[in-house]
């Protein structure tokens, strides 16, 4: 068997599914919302990469799809408010995709 009929059997990659490009970064943040006691929880996170709609972050703590997070600067600058999309555990960090319909974190 020669590796051409072995390279045409291999699955083709499915195809991305985002709108818009995804651009790289290494910045820190601050996410704060509210509990389910309704008391404010504020954690640290590093912002992954950004996009047009959306920011993908990691933190050290699960946030519930959903939820709508306030976000920050380091220096606590308000950048806007965005909504968990999703959190998925990678080791012992989680990342988390978040929707920004308001377009303040460009910043970023």
């Amino acid at each position: 068997m020669n590796s051409s009929n072995t390279d045409s059997m291999q699955p083709a990659k499915p195809k991305s599914r985002r709108l818009e490009p995804r651009i790289p970064r290494n910045s820190q943040l601050v996410l704060c919302c509210l509990d389910r006691q309704g008391g404010q929880r504020r954690f640290r996170a590093l912002a992954l990469d950004v996009s047009k709609n959306g920011i993908l972050v990691q933190t050290e703590e699960a946030v519930p799809a959903g939820t709508i997070v306030y976000l920050q600067t380091a220096s606590f600058t308000a950048l806007g408010k965005a909504s968990v999309r999703h959190c998925t555990q990678k080791g012992l960090r989680f990342r988390i995709g978040l929707y920004l319909p308001d377009r303040l974190t460009r910043a970023l």
